[in-house]
């Protein structure tokens, strides 16, 4: 698409998704995915869709974006998109993106998220025909490919396509760095950054990083009071497994009522625990963030040392230019040839 086009379906999503007319069929769509997935709760999916729409249709956005990113491909390309499925349309950066450069996108959907998406896939077509978008089941004769999966689904992606140009996203996580100024609110904040769809998203925290004389208290005294994640059968069920293991395995841990916490040396933990991690100095800080950079999608923290840093509180507002991986999905696009 032109530019002046992409930004008259921005505006159109706009539009659509504040429209009383289409009010019914949203919440058609958003039941649907209810019972497509277990995990998609109301409160998760409507949470998601209410940030796609404040952080992706907002055509001022989308025009400074073009003002850093002027170019598009003079030959449009067929892209293969295959999406992630663990939160409520989580793939439509990647959608837009595509559109944005002036490629044309072909998506595979995730069997676990395809009523959202295909919700927003719907309402751009109804914009006009003439959108290059197209769902599709098999990635053949395809230009370029975006595949995000598992570690092991990666590798595999990474052998299929390797003829072609390629992005392969595999599992991230992240992680928050605490050095013992911050205050209750900012706990508050990190709290979501740790509870936030249930813990689920690759911008979750999953590690948080203590000085090694740290008196954890105060930050498990704000984290405890976080019960709604609770209300979740399957969060409940996580929380519950993981606490009889721990318990049967004599694994030494915090249970907080909500969410187990477990020192650890590891980075990724499962849904309902969260490791703690003590550095001893900022050095040895650094270097472990270093070596596990392949690993960690964003960190939360209020210094700004690194260049995928964000605000306690703000792991879940990613923006436009945001890409995943640190891999700028814009660039790859209109590098096309």
């Amino acid at each position: 698409m032109k530019k002046d086009s992409f930004l008259l379906l921005i505006a159109f999503l706009s539009d659509y998704f504040t429209k009383s007319s289409n009010r019914e069929k949203i919440e058609l769509f958003i039941d649907r995915a209810k019972n497509e997935n277990p995990w998609f709760s109301e409160h998760l999916i409507r949470e998601a869709m209410e940030a796609v729409y404040k952080q992706f249709f907002d055509v001022k956005a989308w025009e400074d974006f073009f003002l850093l990113h002027p170019h598009q491909v003079p030959t449009s390309h067929q892209v293969g998109l295959i999406l992630a499925g663990n939160l409520p349309a989580v793939g439509i950066h990647d959608v837009l993106m595509t559109l944005a450069s002036g490629n044309k996108a072909c998506i595979k959907l995730s069997s676990q998220d395809k009523s959202i998406m295909l919700l927003y896939v719907q309402a751009m077509q109804e914009f006009g025909a003439d959108v290059p978008i197209q769902l599709i089941e098999r990635l053949q004769g395809m230009d370029a490919v975006i595949a995000t999966g598992s570690d092991f689904s990666g590798s595999y992606f990474a052998h299929y396509f390797s003829t072609i140009p390629h992005i392969i996203r595999k599992n991230r996580t992240s992680i928050a760095i605490v050095d013992g100024s911050e205050s209750q609110e900012d706990f508050h904040e990190l709290a979501k950054d740790v509870f936030s769809y249930y813990g689920l998203g690759c911008r979750n925290v999953s590690t948080i990083a203590i000085p090694e004389s740290y008196d954890p208290t105060p930050l498990f005294d704000v984290l405890t009071q976080y019960h709604w994640v609770l209300d979740h059968t399957k969060y409940s069920n996580n929380y519950q497994y993981h606490k009889t293991l721990f318990l049967l395995n004599q694994i030494p841990h915090f249970d907080l009522g909500n969410l187990l916490i477990q020192e650890s040396q590891d980075l990724v933990s499962p849904v309902g625990v969260v490791y703690l991690r003590r550095y001893s100095s900022k050095e040895e800080l650094h270097n472990w963030i270093q070596n596990s950079e392949g690993k960690i999608q964003c960190i939360v923290g209020s210094e700004s040392a690194y260049v995928n840093q964000v605000g306690f509180g703000e792991s879940q507002q990613p923006g436009i230019s945001d890409f995943a991986d640190g891999i700028d999905t814009y660039a790859f696009l209109t590098s096309l040839s």
